[in-house]
């Protein structure tokens, strides 16, 4: 992958560069060591020919055909729906035929990270108190929940802190089906994260998201780290505590409850290979 002076090449085999900032007619760029002179203004994030294609001919983008030219390109061209459109390919996949045997680092070599070892095996890289909210309309009293605890880690160092996760759903926008158990797995994840060592589950108790079903379709258990294990987690309603003010009082105690068996991990060296990390899309614009 190169990128010199507005143009960027994804792969070698590849018939067209990127602009990565609008390009005026007669710019000259270079791609891979050549210069191409822009013949036509070009938006960033669009297509530039490198090199000249014939009528009928694949273009190639990631080193994967895009389409066929439908007219003679030139260096220097756009190549855009006015001169590219679908054909017929006749395509043989081959699965894994560039797969290599992984050499794997010898534990003398292997590199750690400071994290927390987890009793399923995983390691966090964050030790948190969490509060789960089931629906939107509990979503207020776990924030107001989590500024109780702003200044948790003075007393409990080795807390990160208590968080709230929220959102906006819960009730009448997942009334049953697909959304429903996905925002289940959702909460079940949040709730077995590695970062996750302690939680509380705040509920207003008529939403659609009821927390006993939650509990008892992903077998929740009351802590994953440094406390008692196999116990319901703790689950508080506004409705039967009496109101938001209590509600929030029940959950400042429980969650106080479960610092300090939290506060009891400690971060020790995990292998490099714990460590998981996300993905983001890159919106599959020009650029991704």
């Amino acid at each position: 992958m190169s990128s010199v002076e507005g143009a960027l090449l994804l792969d070698p085999r590849d018939d067209v560069a990127i602009a990565t900032r609008d390009l005026t007619a007669g710019t000259a760029v270079t791609v891979d060591g050549a210069s191409v002179v822009v013949r036509a203004d070009v938006r960033a994030g669009h297509k530039v020919a490198r090199r000249g294609v014939a009528a009928g001919d694949p273009v190639r983008r990631y080193g994967q055909v895009i389409g066929f030219a439908s007219q003679p390109i030139a260096p220097g061209e756009w190549v855009h729906v006015h001169n590219l459109s679908i054909g017929e390919r006749a395509q043989r996949y081959e699965v894994g035929n560039n797969v290599r045997p992984v050499d794997f680092y010898p534990p003398a070599q292997m590199r750690f990270f400071d994290g927390f070892a987890r009793p399923d095996g995983r390691a966090g890289t964050r030790n948190y108190v969490a509060v789960l909210s089931t629906v939107n309309c509990s979503a207020s009293v776990s924030q107001f929940v989590r500024e109780r605890f702003r200044d948790v880690k003075r007393q409990y160092p080795n807390v990160d802190g208590v968080i709230a996760l929220t959102h906006k759903s819960g009730c009448g926008q997942v009334l049953s089906g697909p959304d429903h158990l996905l925002l289940e797995r959702v909460m079940a994840g949040y709730a077995r994260h590695p970062n996750v060592a302690a939680y509380i589950i705040i509920g207003l108790g008529c939403e659609v998201n009821q927390a006993p079903a939650l509990v008892e379709r992903h077998k929740l258990s009351l802590m994953d780290d440094g406390g008692p294990r196999g116990q319901r987690p703790i689950v508080i309603t506004i409705q039967e505590s009496g109101g938001v003010r209590k509600t929030v009082e029940a959950a400042v105690a429980a969650v106080a409850q479960l610092l300090p068996h939290a506060n009891e991990a400690r971060r020790t060296p995990q292998p490099l290979s714990s460590l998981v990390l996300a993905t983001n899309c890159g919106g599959s614009d020009g650029n991704s």
